[in-house]
This record gives C-alpha cells, sequence and structure tokens, in this order.
C-alpha cells in the first residue's frame, strides 16, 4: 500500500508556487478564524454582516488570484482533477448558483456561489503540490497553534475581549466565540496525532503540542469541542488500520467501544445542551427521554425558520439569503427572540431553507458519494482516508447543532470542501502511479 505523505504529485511546482500554496493554506485558516472583518463585533449587529467588508473581499479575493496564477500554470492537471470532483459536490454547486434566479437578494446569492466556486480553486491548487497532505497537515497545524498562543496572550493581557464572562469566564482569546477557540483546539489535538502518524515527530514537541492544546481546549469551556477531540482521536485510530483481527484487535475493540460511547454522549448533549451526570450515565435511557428540554433556546429559532422553509420547501429561499443580520429576511426571528442569530444552530435545516428539499437531497447524496470515495481511497492510502473520514465525521455532527456545511468562509466548511477535492485528486495519482508501476513490471518480466 502507497502512503501519499511519501508519494509525489504528478505535476512539479516550482519554488514560487510552492510557497504561494503555503501561503494559501496559512491564510485560509487566519481568514476563516479570525473576527468577520477583522471586526470584534461580539452583537453580531454590524452592517458587515449584511453588505460585507472590503477587508474580507481583499482577502479572499486575494486567495482566489494567486489560486487562478497556480490552476492557469498547471491547467491540464487541474482539469482533470476537475473532472474527478464529487459529481453530487458540482450539482450542489450549480444549484446554489442558479437559485439566484429566484432568490430575493440575487447579488447576495451570486456571490455567496461565487465564494464556494473560489473555495473549490484554491482546493485545486493545494492538490498540485507535493505531498499535498504533509503540506495540509503542517501548515494548518502550526498556524492553529500560533492562533492558540495568540489566544492565549490576549486572555491573560486583555480579558475584555479574550474572554467571556457571561458564560462564566470562557475563553474565545482572539476569536469570536468560545466554540471556536474550542473547535481549534479540538483539530489541533487531531492534527498532532496525524503528524505523529505520518511523520518522524519528538516525543517533547508531541507532547508539549498536545498538552497546550487540550489546555486551550479545557479554558474554552466548550463541551462540544471537548466531546469531538474525543471522538475524533478514537476514530482516527480505529481507521487507520486495516483490521479489527490484525494486532492488537483488543486495543481497536475498545477503540471502537470508545466511539460509539462519544457518539452517544454528543447525542445526549445535542438534546440536551450539556454533559450527562453520573446518574444519567447510569440509565442513559431516562436520561435521554425521560426529560423535556428546549436545547438552549434552539427549538425557538428552529419553529420560527419552518414558517420560513413552509413557503418555499421544494427549491428554498436563495443560497445565502437568509441570515443577514439585522434589516434583513430574518429580521422577524430577531423581533420575536430580542437577540440577533445568525444561523438556525441547525446545518440541514439551514439548507432545507436555502436549497430547498432539492438542495438537501443533493447534499446527502454528496456526503454518501464521499463516504463511497473514502472507501475505495482506504485501499491506497489507509492513514489518509482515516484522517478525511475523521473530518468528514466531525462535519456531519457538528452540521446538527451548528450551521457550517456549505455555509462561506466557515473554516469547517472550507476545510471541508478542501477534503472533498483531495480524496478524489489523491485517489486519481495514487491510481496512475499503480498503473504506472504494473507498466514497469510488465515490462521487466517481458
Amino acid at each position: 500500500m502507497q502512503n501519499l505523505s511519501v508519494l509525489p504529485s504528478n505535476t512539479s511546482l516550482n519554488l514560487l508556487e510552492t510557497r504561494i500554496v503555503k501561503l494559501m493554506i496559512i491564510l485560509f485558516v487566519v481568514f476563516s478564524l479570525l473576527p468577520y472583518g477583522i471586526s470584534w463585533d461580539y452583537t453580531g449587529s454590524s452592517a458587515l454582516t449584511m453588505e460585507g467588508s472590503l477587508t474580507t473581499k481583499l482577502q479572499w479575493g486575494s486567495l482566489f488570484l494567486l489560486a487562478s496564477f497556480v490552476l492557469y500554470r498547471h491547467l491540464a492537471e487541474a482539469v482533470q482533477d476537475l473532472r474527478v470532483m464529487n459529481p453530487f459536490l458540482v450539482m450542489v454547486l450549480i444549484w446554489c448558483l442558479a437559485s439566484c434566479i429566484w432568490s430575493p437578494l440575487p447579488t447576495t446569492t451570486i456571490k455567496r456561489a461565487i465564494q464556494l466556486y473560489g473555495l473549490v480553486m484554491i482546493g485545486l491548487s493545494i492538490q498540485l503540490a507535493a505531498r499535498p497532505l504533509q503540506m495540509m497537515v503542517n501548515h494548518i497545524l502550526y498556524t492553529l497553534t500560533c492562533m492558540l498562543v495568540l489566544s492565549f496572550i490576549i486572555a491573560i493581557a486583555v480579558p475584555s475581549i479574550g474572554v467571556d464572562y457571561e458564560l462564566g469566564g470562557a475563553w474565545r482569546g482572539a476569536l469570536s466565540q468560545k466554540n471556536e477557540l474550542g473547535q481549534i483546539a479540538a483539530l489541533s489535538i487531531l492534527l498532532w496525532q496525524v503528524k505523529a502518524c505520518t511523520e518522524i515527530i519528538g516525543i517533547k514537541p508531541l507532547m508539549l503540542g498536545l498538552l497546550f492544546s487540550f489546555f486551550m481546549l479545557v479554558m474554552s469551556k466548550s463541551s462540544t469541542s471537548m466531546i469531538i477531540a474525543l471522538m475524533a482521536t478514537g476514530i482516527f485510530h480505529l481507521l487507520r488500520k486495516r483490521y479489527l483481527s490484525s494486532s492488537y484487535a483488543l486495543t481497536r475493540s475498545a477503540l471502537a467501544f470508545f466511539c460509539v460511547l462519544i457518539v452517544i454522549v454528543y447525542i445526549f448533549f445535542m438534546h440536551e445542551s450539556r454533559l450527562p451526570t453520573w446518574q444519567e450515565a447510569a440509565s442513559p435511557i431516562a436520561g435521554l427521554f425521560g426529560k423535556g428540554t428546549d436545547l438552549t433556546g434552539r427549538t425557538d429559532i428552529w419553529e420560527l425558520v419552518w414558517l420560513e422553509i413552509n413557503k418555499h420547501y421544494i427549491i428554498g429561499l436563495g443560497y445565502g439569503a437568509f441570515w443577514l443580520g439585522p434589516d434583513s429576511l430574518s429580521q422577524f426571528v430577531i423581533d420575536v427572540l430580542h437577540w440577533i442569530p445568525l444561523q438556525s444552530h441547525n446545518g440541514y435545516m439551514d439548507i432545507l431553507n436555502e436549497q430547498g428539499l432539492i438542495g438537501l437531497i443533493l447534499v446527502i447524496l454528496t456526503l454518501a458519494t464521499q463516504v463511497r470515495l473514502l472507501v475505495v481511497l482506504s485501499r491506497l492510502d489507509r492513514q489518509q482516508a482515516a484522517f478525511w473520514s475523521t473530518i468528514l465525521i466531525i462535519v456531519v455532527t457538528t452540521n446538527f447543532t451548528e450551521s457550517s456545511l456549505f455555509r462561506g468562509f466557515v473554516f469547517q466548511n472550507v476545510f471541508f470542501m478542501f477534503s472533498m477535492i483531495a480524496v478524489t485528486s489523491t485517489t486519481r495519482r495514487l491510481k496512475l502511479h499503480a498503473e504506472g508501476a504494473n507498466k514497469l513490471k510488465q515490462k521487466v518480466v517481458i
């Protein structure tokens, strides 16, 4: 079995192009995680939410231009990667753009759709580099670590920005909210483990990185992120080996049980918005179904959003046209709740609202096809398949409580878009490499 961490790409980027790709990876992390428009407006009332900011346009526009430069210089290879892309992902992209025809805000819908197309361009350009998995893991990890260090400094030196006292002193650091800080800490924990499995790394930097990431995870007080960190660790190590019947079968069986347990805990948290007590853990059925709950106000939002969905549940309102802050189409939700939500806290409901039943079905088919593609990749490179499978499970799971899937420049959406392109591009290159090796063997035999 070939491992992509040591398998070169079919193209050879020169030094400048390689540096451009590395820069794009670093900047996408920074741009997608720092507050929108570099504005620490925690109320969500900023006009930037509605109109978009010049800063954001310059940020991502510059990345799109850099990606265009790299793709143009290696157009033939990029087109081959484009042809093997998940077909239902292509349909989702087309449907999002087509919704501008009936969207009440066609210009906004077109802009949001262009964002997705730009992300595809960046993802395709990254895959042209040699050892793209190793490059992504290293540069994302180091960038996230720098952001965690910056968040640590801000939380200590400027607590008025870095600490959310309304949520019990939870740290948010340089990010918009504590959950985002928890998410990048959880992802850092996973990436340190992936790095250790794909290359040689000293035990001291590994332990230091893991401990610091875990410390920041704890200080964020994000229960969801803590569950995700545990779940991601268990799933990755469960999937990266070939069979349960192989070496360390007992350990792998324990990991499988651990993953199932973590998923159950997450489901409980999704329903109750808290971790179970010891008494509830001893009687999970009673704990899960014996209590009424308002899901920390989420059901209030869902009831209001359903009123909007019922108006256009087949084709949707229009991609990206609903959650735009004050004086937008979601104003009636703000009027009822007396605060400013920018999502329904259920990504699938948001897809149904903006892209309709047709869009939701296309998204489900995209995810199902991604699973099939990961199975194919696992036969060629199990380490990478395990990593991207873990990302898929994280995104699909968390999207039930936080809207991220096909949601613009949200970090999880950007990373997931890159992962879908990475799976198909990597599989294509590995198959070509295997075919070349077989032809060489046949010539030797002859």
